[in-house]
């Protein structure tokens, strides 16, 4: 695990999946980064015991991989970054990087943002 920052996220946006742990109404009113998925922190654990169909069919992207360098984990401020990585430490994830900075920061520094917010939402 590594973090990563505006100005390094910026320059690989097409390359990296970005996954957004905010809640899907906060991603509605705020706004999100262009091409980022929207995962709650507090689904974060159990969608990981999800088959890969069903994850995807849950939350639209295919599902996160302990293996996956371009794995790139943002919410608001920052806080349920440090959560998230608590749950993917736990389950063996060790390539992603996190983006301590997320939305308030990526906003700050004029990035580009969707608004309102476009979270897919949850198939059962």
């Amino acid at each position: 695990m590594t973090t990563i920052n505006y100005e390094e996220l910026s320059g690989c946006l097409s390359e990296v999946r970005i996954v957004d742990v905010r809640k899907r109404e906060e991603v509605k009113e705020q706004g999100q980064i262009p091409g980022s998925h929207v995962l709650p922190v507090q689904e974060l654990e159990e969608s990981l015991s999800l088959s890969e169909d069903n994850f995807k069919t849950k939350y639209g992207f295919p599902k996160l991989s302990p293996q996956d360098p371009n794995l790139v984990i943002s919410c608001r401020s920052g806080r349920r970054v440090g959560l998230a990585q608590e749950v993917l430490n736990t389950k063996g994830f060790t390539k992603h990087k996190l983006y301590y900075g997320s939305f308030l920061d990526w906003t700050e520094k004029g990035g580009s943002i969707i608004k309102p917010g476009e979270p897919y939402e949850p198939q059962e």
